[in-house]
């Protein structure tokens, strides 16, 4: 089964909360990107999501556009991605999802890209840019192969259209709880507590909610209408602060365990 799925499956059997964290992939280097997924792991994150650096994140606040601009700049791509994590694979079990835009995908080639993933040992993708109704062969490709696709939703995707997305979206469906980029402040009203009601009545996949997830006061509210929480921004700003100690592994896990429910 793909580690994504298997550990979803438990922790919902458990009656236990996800919490996945996004880090930019090479940053500050590959050691420490090593470092900073296997203290993940230890601490008790359920995925990792990997970001794959474009010069164009549409999607992204400034912090993640720095990081990947760093990245882009220190040549990671997607071939020194996927010979890192075939590294940092044998040292770890924790589910990794690569998360990125579609164009860096596409011009890497599709049947490449699912090749690669799987013999890397990569539990699945979050393209952000990329709809269901765009790519249904990839969709259908990737889950042949093993591999997760997860979906996005918003406060503004209409239930015909929700319907379909949590019918393709494997793994879990992302929700975005306003729309933006990566960073906001998030506002926890009663209408993002009753949208994710509602998506949950809707499918058995969990819903998971990030863009602004800084706390753990955050984490514990949403956690009680939510199967789990993304963190990324929050975490890419304190790699970046921290990126020339040489314990970053663990000072990474140490702010991690201030956000986690326990």
């Amino acid at each position: 089964m793909n580690r994504l799925v298997d550990k979803m499956t438990n922790l919902k059997k458990q009656k236990r909360k996800a919490f996945i964290g996004y880090i930019m992939a090479g940053e500050p280097g590959w050691d420490a990107t090593a470092d900073i997924i296997l203290e993940m792991e230890g601490v008790g994150v359920t995925a990792v999501e990997l970001g794959v650096p474009f010069s164009d994140p549409i999607a992204d606040g400034p912090v993640i556009q720095a990081a990947a601009n760093r990245a882009l700049a220190n040549g990671v791509n997607l071939s020194s991605i996927f010979k890192q994590v075939k590294r940092i694979r044998e040292k770890t079990e924790i589910p990794i999802l690569l998360m990125g835009y579609w164009n860096v995908f596409l011009q890497y080639g599709r049947a490449r890209l699912l090749e690669n993933a799987k013999l890397s040992a990569i539990d699945g993708f979050i393209i952000a840019d990329l709809p269901l109704e765009a790519e249904p062969k990839f969709f259908a490709n990737a889950k042949e192969n093993g591999l997760c696709t997860v979906l996005l939703a918003s406060e503004l995707t209409p239930d015909n259209r929700l319907e379909k997305i949590v019918k393709t979206s494997t793994g879990f469906v992302y929700y975005i709880p306003q729309l933006g980029i990566t960073g906001l402040d998030l506002q926890i009203t009663d209408a993002v507590k009753a949208r994710i009601k509602r998506i949950r009545s809707m499918t058995d996949e969990p819903v998971c909610i990030g863009i602004g997830v800084k706390t753990r006061e955050h984490v514990k509210i949403l956690n009680k209408v939510a199967d789990g929480v993304i963190v990324g921004t929050h975490l890419v700003e304190f790699i970046q602060a921290h990126r020339n100690k040489k314990d970053i592994g663990a000072l990474v896990g140490g702010l991690i365990n201030t956000l986690l429910e326990r």
